[in-house]
């Protein structure tokens, strides 16, 4: 029984000390590279607290735990079950840092991947350079050297990189034909011969005594002087001067205004007017004078499709009456741009016609080259006004100047003084007859007294007795000059002299009324293209109100038919004059359209042009041509 309890109590020793139980660590480091962790993996008793060293290689940093909790890189783990446990380890991070010298910006291109700031160590990085517009890179300084573009760089401490830039330069290579030299002035900083781009060079024309600066060309073209210019390339520009005695032939005249525009025709603009005569005319020294726009339809024309090159006409007006270029004194003068007719002959041929008739005034004018504040205008017609004066209609104080127009499209001005007639005015609706001289007031008994007397014309004209020589309508009128007027607007085919519209006439109390001055013919022998009138057949004037009763009356086309033939005996000599103004002006209008090339652009249309050449020979031609077809038809059937 003894034994039998001494076998029972070995038993319960042996059951009291039976083996400890274990668990396995499993450890490891992500990226392996990134470090160490000890200790490694092994077994550890049941309740046994392990203690874990993470350690980072040179270009790591501890980042967390996985499979236990700690912020260290030291933490500790109590062995209840299986583990594993993983140190993470992250690359260190460098910032690269990247300025800028002059113009441009660098591009980041990563070649092994980072983050958008700072860059893990060992990142490759290629940078590109990238000048803006006229900059150039340079090189790289800082941490990085040498001027390879694009570079790679290897990030494996914080770095600094300054990418430089530099303005391209360019030279500006100036040039002088003639007499004159030009002074250049940098706005901004560059260098004696050669500019940075962007560099503002103010560069002036000096003309040498007796010459005149005319423009400049090449790389730059302008009038201006001085011009600013900006150097964005290599510039080639040359500076034209020429002699006013040796320039196109023409007469030269100079408004001076010190620089204030002429942008209206209500306001004047002070100013000075000078005048160079080129042989033959007489010089005029600096003459004080105001100048303003002029015209209906020309003055906005001249700007259109042209912002910056407006051919525009104008209006001079002297303090004291003065000479221009012989013809005889007076105030003021008009200017005409000719921006309708690119033949530039017109308005010059139809006056040399007019002197071959029995007007008593025909309008004066001269060719002139335009300068205003030494910019060249192009060649410009400078003439009479028509106006009450002795030297010019010449009414006296109690004669009437009446321009028959219309109260439509803006023409009548507020302070001008008109009146409708019972006859005109019923068949024209907007049809008015303007007083132009003398100035008078609405109701004023010279305003009943010309308003009266044309009633009575009218009466006369269109009364059962109008082919009356005593009573009729020839007792109103000076026969010859009204021949004449419609013979030269027929002949021409004048577009404004149809109804309304530079139809002048003149009156003195107590002798007949006379047509004329004639006035405004640049829409004429058949430069039109929204009417008949630019067809050389068929009659114009003839269906004029008054002039259709006169045909009526056999003796009236009797004087008509026998004055046409002594017109058009002198075609010949009309057509050469046509050919001596083109020999005239042959250098005149080569620097005209190269001031105004559109108007020799056949695909740019100019109003209300029908013909489009190429050439200024080209409209002196149709225009010959036109008037020769016209005269024929009119042979026929006048």
């Amino acid at each position: 029984m003894k034994k039998f309890f001494s076998f029972l109590f070995f038993l319960a020793i042996i059951s009291c000390s039976k083996d400890p139980i274990l668990y396995t660590l499993t450890t490891s480091t992500n990226p392996t590279e990134g470090g160490a962790l000890l200790p490694s993996s092994a077994q550890f008793e049941e309740g046994e607290t392990v203690v874990l060293n993470a350690t980072p290689t040179e270009e790591y940093v501890f980042f967390s735990w996985a499979g236990v909790s700690g912020e260290n890189s030291t933490t500790s783990i109590v062995m209840n079950s299986d583990k594993s446990v993983v140190a993470l380890f992250v690359k260190k991070q460098y910032s690269l840092e990247i300025s800028v010298e002059g113009e441009g910006e660098v591009t980041e291109k990563i070649i092994k991947a980072g983050s958008s700031t700072d860059y893990n160590s060992g990142t490759i990085v290629e940078l590109s350079a990238n000048p803006v517009s006229e900059w150039v890179f340079v090189e790289w300084k800082g941490d990085l050297s040498g001027s390879e573009n694009p570079t790679q760089i290897t990030i494996n401490k914080p770095k600094k990189i300054i990418a430089v830039f530099q303005k391209k330069q360019y030279p500006l290579n100036i040039e002088i034909e003639g007499e004159g030299s030009v002074e250049e002035k940098v706005i901004k900083p560059g260098v004696p011969n050669s500019y940075n781009s962007g560099t503002v060079v103010s560069v002036k024309a000096i003309p040498q005594n007796g010459w005149s600066f005319l423009k400049w060309s090449g790389d730059v073209s302008s009038l201006e002087n001085p011009i600013e210019i900006t150097v964005n390339m290599s510039k080639n520009i040359r500076a034209e001067f020429f002699n006013p005695l040796d320039f196109t032939g023409l007469p030269i005249l100079y408004v001076d205004t010190q620089g204030s525009e002429i942008n209206s025709k209500d306001d004047y603009v002070e100013g000075s007017v000078s005048i160079i005569g080129s042989n033959d005319f007489p010089d005029l020294s600096s003459t004080e004078m105001k100048i303003k726009g002029r015209g209906n339809s020309t003055w906005w024309q001249g700007g259109i499709g042209r912002p910056d090159n407006m051919k525009k006409p104008y209006q001079i007006k002297f303090g004291d009456k003065t000479k221009v270029l012989n013809m005889p004194k007076d105030k003021k003068w008009v200017l005409l741009a000719e921006i309708s007719d690119i033949s530039l002959i017109r308005n010059k041929i139809v006056r040399e016609i007019a002197n071959m008739g029995s007007f008593d005034y025909v309008p004066q004018s001269e060719y002139t080259e335009l300068f205003i504040n030494n910019k060249h205008a192009g060649t410009y017609l400078i003439g009479q006004k028509v106006e009450e004066s002795k030297n010019r209609v010449n009414i006296g104080d109690d004669g009437y100047l009446v321009e028959i127009d219309t109260d439509a499209h803006g023409r009548i001005e507020e302070d001008d003084v008109y009146f409708r007639s019972n006859v005109w005015s019923s068949h024209y609706k907007d049809g008015v007859f303007n007083i132009k001289e003398p100035s008078l007031d609405f109701d004023s008994e010279k305003f009943h007294l010309i308003k009266d007397h044309i009633n009575s014309f009218e009466d006369a004209l269109f009364g059962d007795n109008f082919k009356d020589p005593d009573i009729g309508y020839r007792s109103f009128i000076d026969l010859p000059s009204f021949i004449d007027w419609f013979l030269v607007n027929e002949i021409s085919k004048n577009q404004d002299a149809a109804s309304f519209s530079s139809i002048y006439f003149n009156y003195i109390p107590g002798e007949k009324i006379k047509m004329g001055p004639i006035w405004d013919f640049d829409l004429a022998f058949g430069n039109v293209n929204y009417s008949n009138a630019e067809n050389p057949e068929g009659f114009w004037i003839k269906d004029n109100l008054w002039y259709k009763r006169m045909f009526e009356d056999p003796y009236f086309k009797q004087m008509v038919q026998e004055r046409f033939d002594y017109y058009n005996n002198n075609l010949s000599l009309i057509l050469s004059k046509i050919s001596g103004f083109e020999t005239y002006l042959s250098k005149s209008q080569k620097k005209n359209f190269e001031l105004y090339p559109s108007l020799l652009d056949p695909n740019s249309e100019v109003w209300p042009v029908p013909a489009r050449f190429d050439n200024h020979h080209g409209y002196v031609e149709y225009l010959k041509t036109w008037l020769d077809t016209r005269m024929e038809w009119l042979k026929t059937w006048l």
